[in-house]
């Protein structure tokens, strides 16, 4: 927080006008509103009594802060990337780890290194096993700012933890984090903010707001298309194999509907297909996918959302998906009964070719 915004709030935290702080130092009230504007600063000889009136210390009052800025986070998470990218995991690993015990306390700087580390994890060919060996830290870092009071961070850390808890059938400590979460807030300020857009009436405002709308569009899309999905599979451990595929094939033609593509259309009947052990049907639910994704999130063409095309890389997305999905491909258990198909290993030996 800057030195203005210091004396601003701590100024009305305490109840005092402009008039008195400007009495107990000797300066006008003039001058104390220029501080609290940013378009001047108090001379060094007051900084001492003005801290003791806002009963701060000076470091506080100085912006001395414990954790770096946002764009010091920023640059150092951008390093750690290229780091990993140029001499592997581990490098940057212990890179993060040296910033993090410089900055113990900064939760925004901790979440955003466990981010990196867990993209990082996805997108690596490590196996499980190896992979574990990160997964015990990256736990840490993300329950530290599941424990922290930046309440922004901890919502987010704790989310991740409790996706991460399912996956290692951890539910009791899922549950926990979830406990954490805020309810779902169906107010959404894009949609406000488009319709301020959409009724100012102006060319560029109008622009702003199909933007905005086309992304909350894409958003509600996505979480139709996940919903969808997890229904399917609540119906197909629920034994219901018949109302599991018809929602499945809902699925798809919302994937369709909403322009989503072949790889989110293909999802719901691959977990069909997979769970009914059906090789040449999954095998080609895979092809179908992979095929999808050099064109995933090309939307210049979109009806709907060729709006937001030109802020979306959709090359550098495609890239990102490809890897992990390989790997999820080579390594879960739900698809076990692939190894071995020759078809199966052809196709993901193919794509892992494209890499």
């Amino acid at each position: 927080m800057p030195m203005n915004e210091v004396i601003y709030e701590k100024r009305k935290e305490l109840g005092l006008t402009q008039e008195q702080i400007a009495a107990y130092l000797g300066v006008s009230a003039p001058a104390v509103n220029k501080w609290e504007k940013g378009n001047t600063y108090p001379d060094i000889t007051l900084l001492p009594a003005l801290a003791r009136l806002l009963k701060v210390d000076l470091n506080t009052l100085l912006c001395f802060q414990d954790g770096p800025s946002q764009q010091e986070i920023y640059y150092f998470s951008n390093e750690a990337a290229k780091l990993i990218r140029s001499d592997g995991i581990d490098a940057g690993f212990q890179e993060m780890k040296q910033k993090i015990r410089e900055y113990p306390r900064c939760a925004a700087l901790i979440h955003t290194f466990a981010l990196v580390l867990d993209g990082a994890l996805i997108m690596s060919e490590l196996t499980a096993e190896e992979k574990e060996l990160y997964e015990k830290e990256l736990l840490d870092w993300y329950r530290r700012v599941a424990e922290s009071d930046d309440e922004k961070q901890k919502t987010n850390a704790a989310y991740m933890l409790a996706s991460r808890y399912m996956r290692r059938r951890e539910f009791e400590n899922a549950q926990k984090m979830i406990d954490l979460l805020p309810e779902h807030n169906i107010l959404d300020k894009r949609t406000l903010q488009a319709e301020l857009y959409l009724q100012e009436g102006k060319e560029e405002s109008l622009s702003e707001a199909a933007n905005l709308t086309q992304r909350r569009l894409m958003t509600l899309a996505m979480e139709i298309s996940s919903t969808l999905n997890r229904m399917v599979r609540i119906e197909m451990a629920s034994g219901n194999a018949e109302k599991a595929e018809r929602i499945a094939e809902l699925a798809a033609n919302a994937a369709d509907l909403l322009e989503l593509g072949d790889y989110f259309a293909a999802i719901s009947p691959l977990d069909i297909a997979s769970a009914r052990k059906d090789i040449q049907k999954s095998v080609l639910l895979i092809e179908r996918m992979l095929s999808s994704v050099p064109d995933l999130w090309k939307m210049q063409d979109s009806l709907l959302y060729g709006r937001i095309a030109e802020f979306t890389d959709h090359k550098a997305s495609a890239a990102n998906i490809l890897p992990p999905l390989l790997t999820q491909l080579e390594q879960a258990p739900e698809f076990d009964f692939l190894r071995g198909s020759e078809e199966f290993e052809k196709i993901v030996e193919k794509y892992k070719k494209k890499l």
